[in-house]
């Protein structure tokens, strides 16, 4: 019932938020990005804004499936599931956009397993929060010095690229949040 409440509270539209969301559509205009595998607002206020763009959407919330399939637009293949599965498609991206709401510590195991995607992005951009509960402190799992070189350095280990930082700002959206953008050199 907690986490059906959370869900109904979480607000998308939000001035900071459409803010970094303006930032790496800008970003992507830059770029020869043609294919973005992401997470999806309901009202696809990331999508909407790219339609010239090959966008495969994940969502593994049945009920916010429903509302995302009655306003899906013509750019967006949705797809029903956890995006750590897009490996198995056999796809390539160009980009792929995780604007998670969990932490480090419970996003990572969807990132690892998307590494051998990652290799072949120009682009990833990753949103988590930075909150660091008692677990997270009894695990020795908080972030060493500044969270945000940290975090960078933790995703370079994780996928093994030296991604190149293109943008990273971290702000106030309902709790304190980091949103970082990377190239990959070797891509």
């Amino acid at each position: 019932m907690k986490k059906d409440n959370l869900k109904r509270k979480k607000k998308y539209n939000c001035e900071n938020k459409n803010r970094i969301r303006q930032l790496i559509i800008d970003e992507i205009r830059k770029r020869d990005i043609n294919k973005i595998v992401t997470l999806e607002s309901p009202d696809y206020l990331f999508s909407k804004q790219l339609p010239d763009k090959d966008i495969i959407v994940f969502e593994k919330e049945g009920d916010i499936m429903i509302k995302l399939e009655k306003k899906c637009p013509k750019n967006v293949e949705l797809v029903f599931g956890n995006i750590s599965k897009f490996n198995i498609f056999k796809s390539k991206a160009d980009m792929i956009y995780l604007d998670f709401c969990g932490t480090w510590m419970t996003e990572q195991e969807n990132i690892i397993k998307l590494i051998n995607s990652l290799k072949e992005v120009k682009l990833f951009g990753l949103t988590i929060c930075l909150r660091e509960s008692a677990y997270h402190k009894q695990t020795n799992n908080v972030y060493k010095g500044d969270y945000q070189f940290d975090l960078i350095k933790k995703i370079q280990e994780l996928t093994k690229i030296n991604w190149k930082m293109v943008y990273g700002e971290s702000y106030y959206d309902s709790v304190q949040m980091v949103t970082i953008l990377m190239e990959n050199p070797n891509v």
